[in-house]
């Protein structure tokens, strides 16, 4: 998941959740030995894939190699052991991918612990942040773009390059999600009240937090706000859900005191594995 020194705020609003599940499972049905591009591209068209409406694939692999689910080795492409270990459990489903594709942009930035450094997950998650203390009538584009801009002013970066095209990029999985956690507004956009986490977006992003804390998260302190703000669920709301499904799961345990404390236990999802120790990995 490295990156170049530069700092980078633009969501690229043409990955689409359809365009990047395709172009996941077409990599994945290449193989481990991967492919160039033009093979690809030629693959799509064979298989009337939605990615042969593309003029060529560049900017929706490029996505897949920054969310750290693909690599290249020389001018092939293949999915990295990060992107096997998705395809294998959670992303073997659409849903599934587009749970996992979230909880990597809204984490991502943090896991990589450069808070100095800007990237498309900063921006993610601050549209993310954003929603969440907006108003029910939701966010003007234009207003969210003035927004991040703004708080992108602690980066001291010369121009900051972040648009309503790079809001799309944000809102697009932010409504693929089962269920939606953002919607329409009139002209606005705003999150989906009212609604308990899915499981999965549980699973994950439970698993996303607890590799900040050495696999665990204290849910009286700041990680139930991170938590909250992948989830767009105000932190009050969101704790007796997180405190249930720990209880219930196979994979965490919760330890009571205070406001407790979830803890990662185990496994056999390689991909929620890879997630619980992403931070640690880094």
């Amino acid at each position: 998941m490295a990156r170049s020194a530069a700092h980078t705020f633009h969501t690229r609003h043409d990955f689409t959740p359809e365009l990047g599940w395709a172009a996941f499972q077409l990599v994945y049905e290449i193989g481990r030995a991967g492919a160039e591009s033009a093979a690809l591209e030629d693959a799509a068209r064979a298989a009337t894939s939605p990615l042969a409406r593309r003029a060529d694939l560049t900017k929706v692999l490029a996505s897949l190699e920054d969310l750290g689910l693909l690599g290249r080795d020389g001018k092939a492409v293949a999915l990295t052991d990060f992107g096997q270990a998705l395809a294998a459990g959670v992303g073997a489903y659409e849903t599934g991918f587009r749970a996992a594709v979230h909880c990597i942009y809204a984490w991502q930035w943090l896991w990589e612990g450069n808070r100095n450094h800007a990237s498309p997950s900063w921006s993610y998650r601050e549209v993310c942040r954003q929603l969440l203390s907006g108003p029910p009538a939701g966010i003007a584009s234009d207003d969210l773009v003035l927004r991040v801009v703004d708080a992108a002013s602690a980066f001291n970066a010369e121009r900051v390059s972040f648009s309503r095209s790079s809001v799309s990029g944000v809102v697009n999985w932010l409504m693929a999600q089962t269920p939606a956690l953002a919607e329409q507004v009139g002209r606005n956009i705003a999150r989906v009240r009212g609604q308990a986490p899915s499981p999965t977006s549980l699973r994950l992003n439970l698993a996303a937090a607890c590799a900040l804390g050495q696999g665990r998260v204290s849910l009286d302190g700041d990680a139930l706000n991170l938590l909250a703000e992948s989830l767009l669920i105000p932190p009050d709301e969101l704790w007796l859900p997180v405190v249930e499904y720990a209880r219930d799961s196979a994979e965490y345990s919760f330890i009571p005191g205070g406001r407790g404390t979830v803890v990662f236990e185990r496994s056999e999802d390689a991909f929620v594995l890879r997630v619980s120790n992403a931070g640690r990995r880094a």
